[in-house]
């Protein structure tokens, strides 16, 4: 079985076609089923979920229903995977069915990786767990409340899978294909201090030293607009190895301003 939330609610059996969830508190159901699988539910907080805050009078026995019609259209390999269990429901996957589970366990990889200095196995495994994002998450899933728990986690999981896929592409040489790439990234997410330090290092490791030093001054303008801080001390330290023109000059070697592994920031 397969089964996905990195885009919208995703139900495939072995060999099989595509399981299609209609209706919206049907979809919400699953997704969160899904969000903790294996683990069951409580009643109450399905419904409250479900409904989006709202859940109507007499819930458990409207969740209850819904959990029957759920199981029905999964079909019979997908729908028994949905459990009874006090003091609710859950539903059995192995790590493998879930893709964020997939997604999960190669960024751990990468992690590792990364600490270890194998970057072409840490760009690979951060690639493989990028590309398991099919679009927004939980795109067709009408739940503020689901969204606002889980939602974080998952931005927070592809923003470092894609932090790490760069810093190892790096150290691998690629200064000049990560450019464009690292400027959009940087404007969208632009109080995340590495993906600057990312973009001023490809810069000034292709000899553009006047741009990397633009992008450290256009950083610091919305980090102290933004938030009222100053850059950390990782980015002001190659703000002034760029001033110096001491910076690496290999094209295999990122700098020692490459954080390591799982710091998060």
């Amino acid at each position: 079985m397969e089964f996905g939330v990195l885009g919208g609610l995703h139900v495939v059996p072995p060999g099989g076609d595509p399981v299609v969830v209609g209706g919206p508190r049907l979809r919400v159901l699953l997704a969160v089923l899904l969000w903790q699988a294996n683990q069951p539910v409580p009643m109450d907080e399905l419904a409250e979920l479900v409904w989006d805050g709202s859940p109507p009078a007499g819930e458990a026995e409207a969740t209850r229903a819904l959990v029957m019609r759920l199981r029905r259209m999964l079909g019979p390999e997908a729908g028994e995977r949905i459990r009874t269990r006090a003091p609710g429901y859950l539903i059995e996957l192995s790590d493998d069915e879930l893709d964020v589970s997939r997604a999960e366990a190669l960024s751990r990889e990468a992690a590792a990786a990364v600490r270890n200095g194998r970057w072409a196995q840490a760009a690979d495994q951060a690639a493989r767990a990028l590309r398991l994002w099919r679009g927004m998450p939980l795109a067709d899933v009408p739940s503020q409340s689901l969204r606002d728990r889980w939602l974080p986690y998952l931005e927070q999981l592809q923003v470092q899978a894609l932090e790490w896929r760069i810093e190892a592409d790096l150290h691998e040489g690629r200064h000049e294909q990560l450019i464009t790439e690292l400027r959009g990234v940087a404007s969208r997410y632009p109080l995340r201090e590495r993906f600057h330090e990312q973009l001023m290092l490809a810069l000034a490791l292709t000899g553009r030293r006047a741009e990397a030093l633009a992008a450290y001054h256009d950083a610091r303008r919305v980090l102290v607009d933004d938030l009222g801080i100053e850059p950390g001390p990782d980015m002001r330290a190659l703000h002034e190895r760029i001033l110096a023109g001491d910076w690496p000059r290999s094209p295999n070697c990122a700098g020692c301003c490459c954080r390591r592994a799982g710091s998060g920031t």
